[in-house]
C-alpha cells in the first residue's frame, strides 16, 4: 500500500491557497469625492453667494456655494479663506464642494496690497481736502473751486502780494497782469463782472485758464 500524505500538509496548502487568494484580490479604490479635502477660496462673489476653491497642491477649481457651508459662526467666506470640503459632481460632471467648513483665513498678497493702496489713497484725499479747507478758510471770499484752482494751477495766488492794491483803475480783466492779481481784485476788492460763470475763478479767458 502507498503511503498517505500527511493531513497537516494538505491543511497547510489549503491555508496558503486561501491566503494567496486574499492577497491577489483588488480592494475598491477610494475616490477623491469620498475624501475630505482642504483648500482655500480663490474667488468669491459675496453678493451672489458663490465662488471657487482650490485644493492645496492641485490646480482644479471647485465650485463652492454659500449653502454648502450650512450655518456657521465663522462668518462668510472671503478671498484667501481656508476651508475643508468634500467633492461631488453635478449632472454635467463638474466638481462641486459640499459639506464645507471654514477653518480660518490667509489673506492673499493681492488683497493686502489692495488694502494698503486704498489706505494711502484715502490719506492723500484727506490731506488734500484739509488743505483746500485751509486755503478756503484763509480767504472767506474764495470759493471752493477757486481754492482748488489756486492749489493746482495758480499757486502764486497763495503767496502774499503787498504790491496788489484795490484801486478804481483795476476794474476789469484787461487791467490785470496775472491770474494772481485777478483773484486778488475779485476776492478782496469785489471787482464785478470778472467772473462770467460764477464759479469764483475770474478772467478765465485771459489769465486763469
Amino acid at each position: 500500500m502507498g503511503r498517505k500524505r500527511p493531513l497537516q500538509c494538505v491543511r497547510n496548502r489549503q491555508t496558503a491557497d486561501s491566503y494567496s487568494f486574499k492577497i491577489n484580490a483588488n480592494p475598491p479604490v477610494r475616490k477623491n469625492e469620498d475624501m475630505r479635502l482642504q483648500g482655500k477660496v480663490i474667488e468669491w462673489n459675496d453678493e451672489r453667494g458663490f465662488g471657487f476653491v482650490i485644493q492645496h497642491g492641485a490646480n482644479e477649481r471647485t465650485f463652492l456655494h454659500i449653502s454648502a457651508l450650512g450655518r456657521t459662526k465663522k462668518g462668510r467666506p472671503r478671498l484667501g479663506s481656508l476651508v475643508t470640503y468634500e467633492i461631488r459632481r453635478d449632472e454635467k460632471g463638474r466638481p462641486q464642494a459640499i459639506a464645507a467648513e471654514l477653518i480660518g483665513s490667509k489673506p492673499s498678497r493681492q488683497s493686502s496690497s489692495g488694502g494698503l493702496s486704498s489706505a494711502i489713497f484715502g490719506l492723500v484725499l484727506l490731506l488734500m481736502l484739509g488743505y483746500v479747507g485751509y486755503v478756503r478758510h484763509s480767504n472767506q471770499d474764495s470759493t471752493i473751486p477757486a481754492s482748488v484752482y489756486k492749489i493746482v494751477s495758480a499757486r502764486d495766488a497763495l503767496r502774499p502780494h503787498p504790491e496788489f492794491q484795490c484801486t478804481p483803475e483795476k476794474n476789469s480783466c484787461s487791467k490785470m497782469g496775472s491770474c494772481a492779481e485777478a483773484l486778488f481784485h475779485h476776492e478782496r476788492c469785489k471787482v464785478p463782472d470778472m467772473d462770467g460763470d460764477g464759479d469764483g475763478i475770474p478772467c478765465e479767458q485771459q489769465w486763469c485758464n
